[in-house]
């Protein structure tokens, strides 16, 4: 193989445009278990002529958790700078609950031995239709049997606007060690600033998925995604 062909190949590979303007779910890897669970729409979008909606029901257990998402096949590279943009509209009529749904996360790998897909995600957004939260877990441990990792919040927003879409623009090094770090821009205003460990110790670094995980309440929840962009430079992931 030519180095420039090895060069655009691992150019391509790092960076990701998945933004659902070919009608489709192209790109993204489906766990939706019905018609209702994801679809492409036309109205809201954030740009262009189409985003994603998704609507989780009670007992819409795909086998993996009662869920309706999406997720990349893609794992970040561990201890490197990654970057990552996408939009988020959460309807006005979006149910208030005691607990939170995830809508977003970046979910670990694990390791072989392990198995232990219950662990938490790296790094959430969780919302109960009113409160942002964005949280991490991490661990340096490095087989672990249970979801024993270290919780920390980085970020709550009381009263997140519903029926507008927010935009989300991350700066991640992926790490269980000090050197990690987490830098989030909402709406053009960074919110987060973090320095130290986030993730597990793991071989293979994680992976993005948005949707909706976990039901709560008896109401259908709905949320919908836009826009979503993976590279290795802001410019990257936030040029039009």
């Amino acid at each position: 193989m030519g180095l420039a062909i090895a060069v655009a190949l691992n150019h391509a590979r790092q960076s990701a445009r998945l933004d659902f303007e070919s009608g489709r779910f192209s790109g993204w890897r489906l766990k939706l278990l019905a018609p209702h669970s994801g679809r492409i729409v036309t109205n809201p979008v954030r740009r262009g002529r189409y985003a994603a909606r998704f609507e989780l029901r009670a007992g819409d257990d795909t086998g993996d958790g009662v869920r309706a998402e999406l997720k990349e096949g893609y794992n970040a590279p561990l201890g490197r700078e990654i970057w990552y943009s996408f939009s988020t509209l959460v309807p006005r009529d979006f149910p208030i609950a005691d607990s939170r749904t995830v809508i977003t996360q970046w979910h670990a790998e694990e390791d072989p031995g392990e198995a232990i897909a219950a662990r938490s995600p790296v790094l959430a957004h969780r919302y109960d239709g009113r409160s942002l939260v964005i949280d991490i877990r991490y661990s340096s441990t490095k087989t672990q049997q249970a979801n024993d990792g270290m919780a920390r919040i980085l970020y709550e927003q009381e009263g997140f606007a519903r029926g507008v879409w927010h935009d989300f623009l991350y700066r991640i090094r992926w790490s269980d060690k000090p050197d990690g770090l987490v830098e989030c821009w909402l709406d053009g205003l960074r919110v987060i600033n973090y320095s130290g460990p986030v993730g597990y110790n793991d071989a293979r670094g994680p992976y993005f998925k948005f949707g909706l995980y976990h039901h709560i309440g008896d109401r259908p929840l709905v949320v919908y995604h836009d826009e979503y962009r993976r590279g290795s430079t802001r410019e990257s992931v936030t040029a039009q």
